[in-house]
């Protein structure tokens, strides 16, 4: 009988219960009152407290053992997206994730080019999150004094404000208190430090034993699609780490559409693929996520004529097979997507014109501002700024045709 009580009881405090856990409760404490007497009043809470630890160390257990199809979609721990998730994405700004997970890809410097087109060519309302722990766009778009205010609050024990959004910090403070991004008028930006790291592992670590209730992978989601934030901007730009971290996978399920920066090379093609494979595989999290497109970054393309084509209309010979490569690869991933990936199977790579070019003025801003808005002056920065317009152009045209499917 004992037996039963306790298999029972684990039972009680495993992650899939048809019976309300009330109820069970009940019917437990009665079983073990009766076999334990009167000193069950005082065993009976530890008991308890020993089978819910064993259990959520199970559930951790089994989202974490080799036959799992990931972490992020562990099947002993139930997908619980928010409260009509699908209606409120749909009607979402644009929330756009500038991921891969490959490294020097130029991710930051995209995602910090294009707050410099939205926010000074388009008079957009921007808010850029840094959810890469390194803080490599906190770096670049913000003020030296923004950025030392942002470390001396680290210091005195503060997290960074992203650390604070990747824990779930509700919306009237991300809108009442992001930093302003450096000479770009109207954008703001969630600054990021190597305290989001720990603030990452900690918000997993509490999901994964089932000490937080609420589905970690949709923290993020609960506070970008609030009317506060909804309201108080145009677009949303988000740098991501190389890395399918928690901070990732939360932008990811936040996120109405994915754009990904490539090297035009092998190793970053090949790479390229397989990112898009992994937003394949793990789908059943981010089901209306769009894929904007691959577009290469950092090529040796010089100059553009007035039509924002090169001058032979060709890239170099290295450039072209690594982009046919991209597409190669990135269309056999998406063929095992659903309807919502899978649609961009066509157009998977963006036009040669919106590649960016690999000028002296974005390595020589890297760090230490926006190159975009180096506007007017010589030849390579103006083609330069035409090059993320042309990006940026390209971007809403595929988010408004995204809307008319």
């Amino acid at each position: 009988m004992l037996g039963i009580l306790f298999v029972a009881l684990a039972a009680a405090e495993g992650v899939t219960v048809t019976i309300p856990q009330t109820w069970i409760y009940g019917l437990l404490a009665a079983i073990f009152t009766a076999l334990m007497g009167s000193a069950s009043k005082m065993a009976w809470p530890h008991v308890k407290a020993h089978f819910g630890s064993v259990a959520r160390l199970r559930r951790a257990e089994r989202a974490l053992d080799e036959k799992s199809p990931g972490l992020w979609l562990a099947p002993s721990i139930p997908i619980e997206p928010p409260p009509d998730y699908e209606r409120v994405i749909a009607k979402s700004i644009p929330i756009i994730v500038v991921a891969n997970l490959k490294g020097g890809v130029g991710k930051t410097t995209a995602v910090a080019n294009l707050i410099g087109h939205y926010g000074l060519k388009k008079n957009k309302r921007v808010l850029a999150l840094d959810m890469d722990f390194q803080g490599s766009l906190s770096v670049v778009v913000l003020s030296d004094a923004e950025y030392k205010n942002s470390l001396e609050q680290q210091a005195d024990g503060s997290p960074s404000k992203a650390a604070q959004l990747v824990s779930g910090r509700d919306a009237q403070w991300l809108r009442d208190t992001s930093v302003d991004v450096d000479g770009v008028h109207q954008a703001r930006c969630v600054p990021s430090y190597y305290t989001l790291s720990i603030a990452e592992n900690r918000v997993m670590v509490e999901w994964l034993i089932g000490k937080r209730k609420e589905d970690t992978r949709y923290l993020l989601a609960n506070v970008l699609h609030n009317k506060a934030i909804q309201d108080r901007f145009d677009i949303i730009l988000i740098d991501a780490p190389p890395r399918l971290t928690t901070a990732c996978v939360q932008s990811l399920c936040a996120a109405t559409h994915v754009l990904v920066p490539t090297i035009l090379d092998g190793l970053s093609a090949e790479a390229s693929g397989g990112f898009v494979a992994q937003l394949v595989s793990n789908e059943k999290i981010w089901p209306h996520l769009r894929l904007l497109g691959l577009f290469g970054n950092m090529t040796e393309l010089l100059t553009f004529n007035a039509a924002g084509e090169p001058p032979d209309g060709r890239l170099k010979d290295y450039e072209a097979d690594a982009r046919q490569a991209a597409i190669d690869a990135t269309t056999v991933a998406l063929e095992a997507g659903g309807a919502t990936l899978r649609a961009a199977q066509n157009s998977a790579m963006m036009p040669i014109e919106c590649f960016i070019p690999d000028k002296t003025e974005l390595g020589r801003t890297a760090g230490h501002g926006i190159a975009y808005r180096l506007q007017g002056g010589s030849q390579a920065t103006q083609d330069l700024s035409r090059a993320f317009d042309r990006l940026g152009d390209e971007i809403d045209r595929r988010i408004l045709a995204s809307k008319k499917k």
